[in-house]
């Protein structure tokens, strides 16, 4: 199997992601190693220039590891993250060019926004040269959207993905942005199926123990 394909079904089967921004190298080897073991997926954030460098030292030291590059926002960022061998692609919105090269090189590509979820199903499906339902049964990897922000000072969208799985059944959704042990009970009570993603499940990198009883604090919630 792929690795997007393998990412997916670790993704379906513990659906939690750890959110790293990470401020060096080292960081990103050690959140992967301490939080891997607990079937938390890492996403590396593109807002450092700690990223590319990290992943690619991980992915150098564990070939086999399945993470996902993540505020990917441009073409260039996409094609540098696919070249180290990442497993999947995220970004903070729908930005086409990214999808496009994702899709083509037939990478989990995970786009996020409080809109767009149809369009960004509907140009996969384009690039592969065929319809949603062939984009759903063929490359179930590729069935996914982000909602985000899933929650805000002001209130919750959380009700948005309800509304998507309607019309695109099945629908993976990742729910980030907003999302804390405060509502996360919350959010898997309205989405039993969802994966849900943090940056607070990374934020005491430099204290590994601490890392792994948070990271085990939402894995409890999310499975209960």
């Amino acid at each position: 199997m792929k690795k997007s394909e393998l990412l997916f079904e670790k993704l379906k089967k513990n659906r939690l992601i750890g959110l790293l921004s990470p401020k060096t190298v080292e960081q990103c080897i050690v959140a992967y190693e301490n939080l891997n073991p607990l079937g938390v997926v890492l996403e590396i954030a593109f807002r450092t220039e700690a990223a590319a460098e990290g992943i690619r030292a991980l992915l150098k030291k564990h070939p086999d590891a399945l993470i996902l590059a993540g505020t990917v926002m441009m073409k260039k960022q996409a094609e540098m993250a696919i070249e180290t061998g990442v497993a999947g692609i995220v970004s903070a919105d729908y930005i086409p060019e990214v999808v496009e090269i994702a899709v083509k090189k037939d990478v989990m590509c995970i786009p996020g926004g409080i809109n767009d979820c149809g369009k960004q199903l509907v140009q996969k499906a384009q690039v592969l040269g065929g319809d949603l339902t062939e984009l759903k049964e063929k490359y179930p990897y590729q069935w996914m959207y982000k909602l985000f922000p899933a929650a805000t000072v002001t209130g919750s969208n959380m009700g948005l993905a309800k509304a998507w799985k309607g019309p695109f059944k099945g629908l993976n959704v990742v729910y980030t942005g907003g999302i804390s042990l405060n509502n996360l009970a919350e959010a898997v009570k309205m989405d039993p199926d969802g994966i849900f993603c943090g940056s607070a499940v990374t934020k005491a990198i430099d204290e590994p123990e601490e890392m792994i009883a948070e990271a085990k604090k939402w894995l409890e919630i999310i499975h209960a």
